[in-house]
Order: structure tokens, then C-alpha cells, then sequence
């Protein structure tokens, strides 16, 4: 739109509004504590503009809020931990800012109704935050490119029954890859490049019917690539760079017949690269 300038904070008399969209344009200044007076107030969409300073903690007073996009700002200071008090908060993205979330992110555990977590780059330290794994409704979860470490439950599938999308790349992440990840039926991306990951790719794993993007590249696994890998008949992308992975190609990855993208360098594999694709 192409709207330049600062949000005023006369905006927080608007006392009807429902939903307020001004992503994509280039306002500047601060986010006005009056929003918080929008008790009507349902979707807050301000991404991809260049507004600075803190996430008001009194955002929470608008207890209808489902939908919260501020990804792409210029934000800064800590992930305010009243929005956990949101009761009927959905999607939550924060990230590709200059947020300190340090090891806060825990209150999230408290909005049972979160679908969607985006914190990309937003400072996230400590252990994985195992107040995560109460949003039983999470379908979509983004943590790359912050410093979380500590290791998976093997029975993560278990608390995130409807989960399709999980990033975690670029962390501290370590110990095995969650041995009951076929429980997540309905995975369709998982991203868990550059951790510390080690011991062997599941088997299990190719029982995920559903899933399009596997990446597990630049971890310390050990073992082979497993043969029912050839089993994802939706598998478009399968990134296993740099896994210390040793053995054979499995000639049942012939059968991925929507494979777009294979990487297997940097490896200890013994076998020829010829497989054939039917």
C-alpha cells in the first residue's frame, strides 16, 4: 500500500474494529499501547514493516485476539509473557525481528488454543521448552535460527497429534531424532538441519504418508540411510548432507517418484549414486 509514517495512537479509539491489517508498508515508531483498548479487536497484522521498540504486554487486554503477525519488523526486547493470556489466541509470528526472547517463550505453554508458532530468529535460549508441549492444537511450529539445545521426547507425536510443519534447523538440538515420529500422521515438513542430533534415522519414518520435506543434514547421526525412506510416496525434497550416515543408497528410494531435490554429500556412503526413479 505504500503507507509511510507512525501508527497513531488515536487508533485505539476505534473501539469497533475487529481487524487491523497494515502489513507491507513502511511505518516507523512504536506499536501505541492504545491497540490495547481494541476490545473487539480479533486479527493484528503489522509485518513487514519497520516499527521499533518493545511488544506491549498490555496487548492481552484484547481477549479476543486469534491472530497475531508482527514478523519482519525491526522489534525489539523481550516476548511479553501476558500474551499468555490470550484465551483464544491462534497464530502467533514474531519472527525476523531484534526480540531477546531468552528462555520466556515458556508461558506459551498456556494458550491451549495456538495453532501456529513462528519465532525465527528471535533470541530463543535454554532447553526446548517442554511448556510446548501443551498446545496439543499446534500444527505449525518454527524455531529456527535461535540457540535452543536440550532433546526431543521420543513421544513428541504424542502432544502434538495435528502437527504438519516443524522447523527446529540452526539450534543446539541434541540425543536421538524421536523414535515414534510416525505417531505425526499428518507431517508434511520436517526441518531439523544443523542441531546436534546423533544416533540413527528412525525406520519408522517411513510410515509419514503425508510428508514432502525431509532435512536432517549437518547433525552427528550414525547408522544408514533406512530403506523405508522409499516408502514417502509424497517425499519431494530429501536432504541428508554432512549426517555422518554410512552404507548403501537404499535401491527403494527408487520408488520416491515426486523427488525433486536429493542431497547425500559430505557423507560415508559406499554405494554408487545411480538410483533409478521410477
Amino acid at each position: 500500500m505504500g503507507l509511510q509514517g507512525t501508527i497513531s495512537p488515536h487508533i485505539g479509539n476505534l473501539s469497533f474494529l475487529v481487524s487491523l491489517n497494515l502489513q507491507n508498508n513502511s511505518f516507523t515508531g512504536f506499536l501505541p499501547h492504545e491497540i490495547s483498548r481494541l476490545r473487539r479487536l480479533r486479527i493484528l497484522i503489522l509485518q513487514d514493516n519497520q516499527l521499533q521498540g518493545n511488544i506491549p504486554p498490555t496487548l492481552h487486554h484484547c481477549q479476543k485476539l486469534e491472530i497475531i503477525l508482527l514478523t519482519r519488523n525491526m522489534l525489539s526486547g523481550k516476548i511479553p509473557k501476558e500474551l499468555g493470556f490470550l484465551p483464544r489466541l491462534k497464530k502467533l509470528y514474531l519472527s525476523f525481528n531484534n526480540l531477546t526472547a531468552g528462555e520466556t517463550s515458556s508461558f506459551l505453554g498456556n494458550v491451549s488454543t495456538l495453532e501456529e508458532l513462528s519465532l525465527i530468529q528471535c533470541g530463543l535460549t535454554g532447553s526446548f521448552p517442554s511448556a510446548l508441549l501443551n498446545l496439543s492444537s499446534l500444527v505449525i511450529i518454527y524455531l529456527p535460527e535461535n540457540d535452543i539445545s536440550g532433546t526431543l521426547p521420543a513421544d513428541l507425536c504424542h502432544y502434538w497429534p495435528d502437527i504438519q510443519k516443524i522447523r527446529l534447523s540452526f539450534n543446539q538440538l541434541s540425543g536421538h531424532l524421536p523414535s515414534a515420529i510416525d505417531e505425526c500422521r499428518k507431517l508434511v515438513h520436517l526441518r531439523l538441519a544443523d542441531n546436534r542430533f546423533v544416533g540413527s534415522i528412525p525406520e519408522t519414518i517411513g510410515s509419514l504418508q503425508n510428508l514432502e520435506i525431509l532435512i536432517l543434514s549437518f547433525n552427528s547421526l550414525t547408522g544408514s540411510i533406512p530403506p523405508t525412506i522409499g516408502n514417502l510416496s509424497s517425499l519431494i525434497e530429501l536432504k541428508l548432507s554432512s549426517c555422518n550416515i554410512t552404507g548403501g543408497i537404499p535401491r527403494d528410494l527408487g520408488h520416491l517418484s515426486n523427488i525433486r531435490s536429493l542431497e547425500f554429500s559430505s557423507n560415508g556412503l559406499t554405494d554408487n549414486y545411480n538410483v533409478q526413479v521410477s
